[in-house]
């Protein structure tokens, strides 16, 4: 992302089209007042401008056939299995792992393709659905019959197509990571709007965001990230990994969750705002100060050789966020390249 200093600038620097924004028409699509207010000190402050401008010059290369044809034979598995899974979810999804993550062997490829789409389905239909992220952890942590939902049951599947491309011990640990997210979403599932709870978020919040096994995915993309092999760079980067990736989302998630209403309510900012007495601009800020910091640690741990996979990922999941339709920003920003044209 090119950073240059300890904290991010602003004013906004001259010149970048993707900063004409129109604030007033998109706030309006946010239905509670109180939260539009906060959005719009968000807006008004510059941040969102400047992580645009950091990454702003990010244009990887992708493979794009690759990715149509995963989206092909994903579509056709998850009917055969009778899960539904959104067009939308199929194609953002396999756009994001090859612009985070490029993999040059297809049957690889198509592997961590399904992993990463089911799981994003997973997690939308489990935080709102308690009795299906029941059902699941109930099928991977005490497998002893068959899978009880269409849901279960592609969830094994996905980890049985991946398991010969994986170190048995790192397969494992990735199981256990993903079961952990969804014990995280039955967790989160008792946050109270008004915060009234006493749950504290942050400990949830390194739970049900996935992060420990989206990062750890990136072991798949250069024989320098096995986490067989190096697994002492995955002990002491992972904490960093989630804090960025928890942090990023948090920030960038904010005014899609402010147009749905409910998850904004529930998000971990909203929550330390409120928790905190802390104004919510002054929270989202400490938010992504915290990730940007996390970002300079993990790529500080990194050798010369993993440097580049680390800082592609980090960079690209950024990128992603503010160009991808799944977070609206184009709503905001009306001038940003759409990444899922």
């Amino acid at each position: 992302m090119n950073l240059t200093g300890r904290t991010i600038r602003h004013p906004r620097p001259p010149g970048i089209d993707t900063l004409h924004h129109r604030a007033g028409s998109a706030l309006r699509a946010i239905p509670d007042p109180r939260h539009r207010a906060m959005v719009a000190e968000v807006l008004a402050a510059g941040l969102v401008d400047d992580l645009i401008v950091l990454t702003d010059s990010f244009d990887p290369p992708v493979d794009r056939t690759q990715g149509r044809t995963a989206v092909r034979v994903l579509t056709a598995e998850f009917e055969a299995f009778g899960v539904t899974v959104p067009a939308a979810t199929i194609d953002h999804i396999t756009r994001m792992r090859a612009v985070m993550v490029p993999i040059t062997d297809d049957a690889l490829a198509l592997a961590v393709d399904r992993i990463w789409v089911f799981t994003t389905h997973t997690d939308d239909v489990c935080c709102h659905d308690r009795a299906e992220a029941a059902a699941v952890l109930r099928a991977g942590l005490t497998p002893d019959g068959q899978p009880s939902t269409p849901t279960a049951r592609y969830v094994r599947h996905m980890f049985g197509e991946v398991a010969r491309f994986c170190d048995p011990t790192f397969l494992a640990v990735w199981k256990s990571f993903f079961h952990n997210a969804i014990t995280g979403v039955l967790m989160e599932a008792e946050f109270d709007p008004e915060v009234s709870d006493g749950i504290d978020s942050d400990f949830v919040r390194a739970f049900n965001g996935f992060s420990q096994f989206w990062f750890t995915s990136l072991q798949f993309a250069d024989p320098c990230l096995r986490a067989d092999t190096h697994r002492g760079f995955w002990s002491a980067a992972l904490g960093s990994g989630v804090a960025f990736l928890n942090d990023i989302n948090d920030v960038v998630s904010c005014y899609k969750e402010a147009v749905h209403g409910a998850d904004f309510a529930v998000s971990r900012i909203h929550r330390r705002s409120v928790a905190e007495r802390l104004p919510y601009l002054a929270a989202y800020r400490q938010t992504l100060d915290s990730g940007i910091s996390a970002y300079r640690r993990v790529l500080d741990l990194a050798t010369e050789e993993q440097r580049p996979h680390l800082d592609r990922y980090l960079t690209g999941f950024t990128h992603w966020q503010l160009h991808c339709a799944r977070y609206r920003w184009r709503e905001v920003y009306p001038a940003l390249a759409p990444l899922d044209a």
